[in-house]
């Protein structure tokens, strides 16, 4: 039955198993082979729970969806330990299976391998070391938008090179990976954030004087103790208030030391919001949202994108919300593309700030004013506050 609607939708490089053990032995031994896994909950001699944690135990990199019958509550039971199992679970699958529900698990499967197999040509240390020293370093923003009254009310600072005589800056595949893998994302970041606290009296000009920036911090950096130090130092020196500062960690690494844990604490006893990036794709259980201190989670793209029709994006971030409400957390949707997913956050979390390329890709400094005028005067006056066009 999959194999027939995966060919429907094009998808002709199929293999099925009747038998799980046969499956996981396949998948062993050629686990680079498979972009993803289907797997049923309720099979004879092994159950999908047991197939989840042998995936997880091989550290299978492709993506994996449920496909079951039973009971939403068991299903979603699953999808919890798959996660803890760290799995990368695409969706589940409810029978009896629709051509749309694959196409869904297929778009989301693209975005993950978007976001890990990219093959950017990467800069070589000694090329990144060069641009950091002749400052090519610069600041990109993204808005995040409260869709209600249309105000930004926070902007992601994004890190480009832009080199001289090139017309187009270089995007952060090329050298983030090196600056982490060579212990230079440290003057990276302090660069950026230099940057960046240069242009906030610019930025409080085109947007208010209460608009908050973010900047993204990878986990090594929080494992040094003194990087707290550094930006509180800089941020002082240029008379930011650091309330309107929020760090973002990224949710691809697992928080795990006590230096981590210590730096996330100092930050905000120092009065720096701290925001959960990319939450879907990594670690994080539900466990851990309850007790580490973020101000901010921001939902990933794979489960905002399509969310207007894909009931298990709309669980999860229901879920999300109904906890997030108790604990004073703002969330983020970030990555919306399509306006019938700007129209269905909009309608449904209007405390929900919006993020994405269908309102504003990131631009340097130059360009925002133009494009927020453009906004006010184009599609944002054009939603209702109903969600739906004027």
């Amino acid at each position: 039955m999959v194999r027939s609607l995966l060919s429907e939708i094009g998808e002709n490089n199929v293999h099925t198993f009747s038998n799980p053990h046969k499956a996981l032995e396949e998948l062993r031994r050629a686990p680079n082979k498979y972009d993803i896994v289907f797997t049923d909950l309720n099979m004879p001699s092994v159950d999908g729970m047991a197939v989840i944690r042998a995936l997880g135990k091989m550290k299978f990199t492709g993506g994996v969806s449920i496909v079951s019958g039973l009971d939403a509550r068991i299903i979603e039971l699953a999808s919890s330990i798959a996660r803890q199992q760290q799995v990368c679970l695409l969706g589940n699958i409810a029978k009896p299976i629709k051509k749309d529900a694959l196409q869904l698990t297929l778009d989301r499967l693209t975005h993950f391998e978007e976001r890990k197999f990219l093959d950017y040509q990467r800069m070589s240390p000694s090329e990144l070391i060069d641009c950091i020293t002749h400052r090519q370093v610069i600041p990109y923003y993204q808005p995040k938008l409260n869709s209600q009254n249309n105000r930004v009310e926070g902007l992601e600072v994004l890190a480009r090179i832009q080199k001289p005589g090139e017309s187009n800056a270089i995007l952060p595949g090329r050298f983030i990976p090196t600056a982490i893998e060579n212990d230079l994302i440290d003057l990276l970041t302090m660069q950026l954030a230099e940057m960046t606290a240069s242009d906030i009296k610019e930025l409080s000009d085109i947007f208010g004087e209460d608009v908050t920036i973010s900047l993204n911090l990878s986990a090594s950096q929080l494992a040094d103790l003194e990087v707290p130090n550094r930006l509180e130092f800089l941020f002082e020196a240029h008379g930011i208030d650091k309330s309107r500062v929020t760090l973002e960690i990224t949710e691809e690494y697992a928080l795990k030391s006590s230096e981590q844990m210590e730096s996330l604490n100092r930050l905000r006893i120092r009065g720096h919001g701290v925001s959960l990036d990319d939450f879907g794709t990594g670690f994080t259980n539900i466990q851990q949202l309850r007790t580490l201190p973020f101000t901010e989670i921001k939902i990933d793209r794979t489960l905002i994108s399509k969310i207007h029709q894909d009931q298990f994006s709309q669980v999860i971030v229901q879920s999300l919300v109904n906890i997030m409400d108790k604990f004073d957390v703002q969330l983020v949707a970030e990555g919306i593309e399509q306006i019938e997913e700007f129209e269905y956050l909009h309608s449904n979390y209007p405390e929900m700030l919006l993020q994405g390329f269908i309102i504003c890709r990131p631009r340097p400094i130059e360009s925002l004013r133009s494009w927020y005028n453009s906004w006010l005067k184009g599609i944002g006056a054009n939603i209702s506050s109903d969600g739906t066009n004027r």
